[in-house]
């Protein structure tokens, strides 16, 4: 077993369900021995039931909790739908989105400390184009990736494995103007709110469609860096390898205990990437594309 699968193991998630089963058919059984006195239990039936209960809690825990930010691999190319609803995918720096992508993140990545919202809105403070959430007509987040632009010292010790995502602070961001120039950036994470639902897994794939379309539209001018990510998942570790991430260092003797991957990022490795699932733009807008004409007018009454 993975240290990453025994953190998740052991997380408050999973005991509570495990917890809440094991109460429930204990005290069941409790109440049809009270309504049924004369059956006796020796004492190794009733290790066998309470052993029962605990493996019935286990199965239950697991199946609600287990780690699930995307579903399966070859459910993540559905066949566009008008049932979705117009969807927005935007760079997002208000508190209440922050939120919201925290408790995502808290719900799809059980076992896994996620960052302080407080932390996270000092590094929107310097670069607001680092987190973007996928949200609906009610401004729900149902949706996010997240993708750091770090300063190169801080990004060899991360590399390293000496430094962790928890190590990030405000000075190892960069800024915009200064991204652009990042030979190296750091995915630190990809969700859905409902993975395994027919509506979440549409969802997953536009989000992987936003994400490619975010870096051309921030990292593509040109496309020579490379991007990095962790495999907190094992389902994450295949996701990347079908973009052909190629594996940097392993989980052992990391600070994050886990696996780091990266790939080439090029023109022609997105434009791939975008072959293989479907175009959403008729469900989804991209913020920066809706803020286009809003930006052009107002230049056009500057000018006037």
């Amino acid at each position: 077993m993975s240290l990453r699968q025994l953190r998740w193991l052991i997380s408050k998630q999973f005991f509570i369900s495990w917890g809440v089963v094991f109460a429930a058919l204990i005290g069941l059984l409790a109440a049809l021995a009270t309504l049924f006195p004369q059956v006796r239990f020796n004492v190794y039936t009733s290790l066998f039931v309470v052993g029962l209960s605990a493996l019935l809690g286990a199965g239950y825990a697991f199946r609600e909790n287990r780690p699930t930010p995307l579903p399966p691999i070859d459910e993540l190319v559905p066949e566009p739908s008008s049932s979705t609803g117009r969807l927005i995918a935007r760079c997002s720096t208000t508190r209440e989105v922050v939120l919201q992508v925290n408790s995502l993140a808290k719900r799809v990545y059980p076992g896994v400390r996620p960052l302080p919202p407080d932390r996270y809105e000092q590094w929107l403070m310097i670069n607001d184009n680092i987190l973007l959430a996928l949200l609906n007509a009610n401004s729900e987040v149902i949706g996010y990736f997240d993708i750091f632009p770090l300063q190169p010292e801080f990004f060899n010790f991360f590399m390293s494995g000496a430094f962790g995502e928890h190590d990030i602070r405000r000075e190892h961001i960069l800024a915009p103007d200064q991204a652009r120039f990042a030979k190296r950036l750091y995915l630190g994470g990809i969700a859905v709110a409902d993975p395994l639902s027919a509506r979440g897994k549409r969802h997953a794939s536009i989000l992987v469609w936003s994400l490619l379309k975010y870096l051309q539209k921030f990292y593509c001018a040109p496309c020579d860096r490379e991007l990095y990510a962790e495999a907190v998942t094992v389902q994450g570790e295949r996701l990347l390898k079908r973009f052909n991430f190629r594996l940097v260092s392993s989980a052992r003797g990391r600070k994050d205990s886990y696996p780091l991957y990266a790939a080439e990022l090029s023109e022609e490795l997105i434009n791939h990437a975008l072959s293989e699932i479907p175009d959403w733009s008729r469900m989804c807008s991209l913020g920066w594309e809706s803020e286009l004409p809003k930006q052009l007018k107002r230049r056009r009454q500057h000018t006037k």
